[in-house]
């Protein structure tokens, strides 16, 4: 798998299929995380750093907030809550370029089970801004919730169910 998707990244590269290769390369971090090649997964880090810093210079934030969104589900996905919340802060408000799509709506999602993550490992005013932040997001999910949106009840139960587990 991991040799495939690497050929994949390649390809992608070569027809400048940006969005689609931000994809494969989240999937190749992953695979190789899973296996255990860490240094390896740092060549991926450069390529979304180098894609970042390319968007940043053509004002491109809709491929900046992607990039930051791909790079947010690998942090979560490995449960790496500090890096999440520094990745959550440094990309701002990344709703506001990503308007009509559901990556905002994962990307809310991520930021607010960043939040709540992060916030059950801290203590103190650390714990309470974190709380703060959390709680922030929630609401904008359960709003969505309540005006119809059917995409975003299961986030909710799963936010919710943290919620419960944390004991706040």
């Amino acid at each position: 798998i991991q040799k495939e998707l690497e050929a994949t990244v390649q390809v992608m590269t070569q027809l400048k299929q940006d969005m689609t290769k931000l994809q494969i390369i989240a999937h190749l971090t992953r695979v190789k995380k899973l296996r255990g090649i860490d240094a390896e997964a740092g060549d991926n880090d450069k390529i979304l750093d180098s894609i970042l810093a390319t968007a940043a210079s053509t004002g491109d934030v809709t491929l900046s907030s992607l990039v930051n969104l791909m790079k947010l589900e690998v942090f979560v996905f490995y449960q790496e809550w500090k890096e999440a919340v520094d990745l959550v802060r440094k990309s701002g408000n990344v709703r506001q370029f990503l308007t009509a799509s559901f990556a905002s709506v994962r990307y809310t999602f991520l930021e607010a089970l960043t939040y709540l993550k992060a916030a059950q490992s801290a203590s103190g005013w650390k714990k309470r801004q974190m709380k703060k932040c959390a709680y922030k997001t929630l609401h904008l999910i359960r709003g969505w919730a309540k005006n119809g949106n059917v995409n975003v009840v299961h986030y909710l139960y799963i936010l919710d169910a943290e919620l419960a587990v944390s004991g706040w």
